[in-house]
């Protein structure tokens, strides 16, 4: 495959070749949801947001490589606090997986949350998925907490890893 170009998401413009890779990448989908995604999953993906937290900071990208998008990132800007950041999904088609394109996408959002004064950045990993846990430490993010299934949720307990850029860490 060629080198993928990592650009921003346009919602409207952008879902239906967000579902097509959610279509292609259903493994992640399937072992978060227990089903494939729906037909609205990737509308979904792309709207979902805290209600406090202003439009402008939920970012996604997107790299698109040989004429489709490879991979897929969602992001939350000031989330928990102000100049904390949290990565919802990074999600990358298998055929690209294993060739670092999930380490370019993450250090695409690396850059620009340092670029824009973030103290740190959080991810939530399902115990589950392992292979994901093992890539973010990998990445530098070290365990902060764990987080119990909840019975009323999707049931899967899940491992929220923290990355700091600043010697006094954020809360």
């Amino acid at each position: 495959m060629g080198r993928a170009v990592i650009r921003s998401v346009d919602p409207a413009r952008d879902a239906d070749a967000v579902q097509d890779l959610c279509l292609r990448a259903a493994d992640y989908i399937t072992l978060e949801t227990g089903a494939p995604p729906p037909p609205d999953y990737a509308s979904k993906l792309l709207a979902e947001a805290p209600p406090a937290l202003p439009p402008e900071d939920v970012l996604a990208f997107c790299a698109e490589q040989e004429g489709k998008l490879a991979a897929v990132v969602t992001c939350l800007r000031n989330f928990y606090q102000t100049r904390e950041w949290y990565m919802g999904l990074l999600l990358v088609d298998p055929a690209a997986r294993g060739a670092g394109l999930g380490a370019r996408m993450a250090g695409h959002v690396f850059d620009l949350a340092r670029a824009q004064g973030a103290s740190c950045i959080r991810v939530a990993v399902l115990d589950a998925n392992p292979r994901g846990r093992r890539f973010w430490q990998r990445e530098g993010f070290v365990p902060e907490r764990a987080v119990p299934a909840d019975p009323d949720g999707d049931g899967h307990a899940r491992h929220v890893l923290k990355l700091n850029w600043e010697e006094a860490p954020c809360d």
